[in-house]
């Protein structure tokens, strides 16, 4: 049985909201304000949240403001604007950090659906979420999707099931390989025809997977620290592919044309480097979003899966290609 792990779940700006915070009104004056302060007890008292009569969220002025203000100051004179920077109970508390990054800020108000201010993000809710997301990126950079007890148990569990973990995507493994020997049967004639066909078998189908690794590793490490397209992404990794492929294919097409004194032969080499990097690139940018997506953990079946596939489609590709230019 596979393991699915997919046991994060957004957190809610409710979950960290805090209500116990200084608040005023508008008209009230900084020495009014501070005089209440005294005797009472919050949990964040670094801003004073100036609100409407209607519930409305005016601004937000630091204590340090209110405490230097003169007595007659009134708060509306002392409050920023935070209209921008309002965040609701319901978003993922990760937007939340993010806007108050983008806007400098270290406290955020949460006002409900209707305008209604309800309480306050606080420094410290900001930094606990961005600390939570940290360790969930580098869980990423690991290929492990979440802190769940799947992932977990991927590493501590006994071997016998650490080995029910990861047996299944082997098998799969294995019936692609059986694949892979029937497309090399298929094309027989061309190895029969030109025996030192075979002797880069080896190379190309290694550098396919090197490649598709480190695409695949970059994909695991990347989606989780960038919310750009997935189309621009995607070009970005087949124009990778090609250049890496074309840069291969000039080292090796005059060593083998050299070598061999077989022109063809070294073109059929060198585009099918080509073709075959590009292909590897697609295969490990895209296999651990579609494990991501479907709620496996990628570090257990996107490196099989994608491994066996590339192998395929090279070998597929190199005898295409060969039997074009030596038959």
């Amino acid at each position: 049985m596979t393991p699915q792990p997919g046991d994060f779940h957004p957190q809610r700006v409710a979950d960290q909201l805090v209500t116990a915070v200084p608040t005023a009104r508008p008209f009230e004056t900084a020495g009014a304000v501070r005089t209440r302060l005294f005797g009472h007890t919050y949990v964040d008292a670094s801003h004073v949240f100036v609100v409407r009569e209607d519930g409305g969220l005016a601004g937000v002025a630091t204590i340090g403001d209110v405490i230097a203000a003169d007595a007659a100051t009134p708060l509306e004179r002392l409050a920023k604007d935070i209209n921008a920077h309002q965040v609701t109970p319901e978003m993922d508390r990760e937007d939340a950090a993010s806007i108050a990054i983008r806007a400098g800020v270290s406290v955020l108000g949460v006002c409900d659906a209707g305008g209604r201010f309800v309480g306050a993000l606080p420094a410290s809710a900001l930094i606990a979420t961005l600390r939570d997301e940290h360790l969930e990126d580098l869980h990423h950079m690991a290929g492990i999707l979440g802190k769940s007890e799947a992932a977990k148990a991927a590493l501590t569990a006994p071997p016998f099931r650490r080995a029910l973990y990861r047996l299944p995507w082997l098998l799969v493994g294995l019936a692609g390989s059986a694949v892979a020997t029937v497309v090399m049967a298929r094309f027989e004639s061309v190895l029969s025809a030109h025996i030192a066909v075979a002797f880069f078998i080896p190379a190309i189908v290694y550098l396919a997977d090197a490649i598709g690794t480190q695409s695949e590793a970059a994909a695991v490490r990347g989606l989780s620290l960038t919310d750009a397209d997935l189309v621009p992404l995607l070009a970005g990794e087949i124009g990778t592919g090609l250049l890496i492929g074309a840069a291969l294919a000039t080292v090796a097409m005059p060593a083998i044309w050299w070598s061999f004194g077989n022109r063809d032969l070294a073109v059929a080499v060198g585009v099918a480097l080509v073709v075959a990097s590009s292909v590897a690139t697609t295969i490990g940018f895209l296999l651990p979003l579609l494990f991501a997506r479907l709620g496996y953990d990628p570090a257990h079946g996107a490196g099989p899966v994608a491994t066996v596939v590339q192998d395929v489609l090279t070998l597929l590709i190199y005898f295409l290609v060969a039997s074009l230019l030596l038959l």
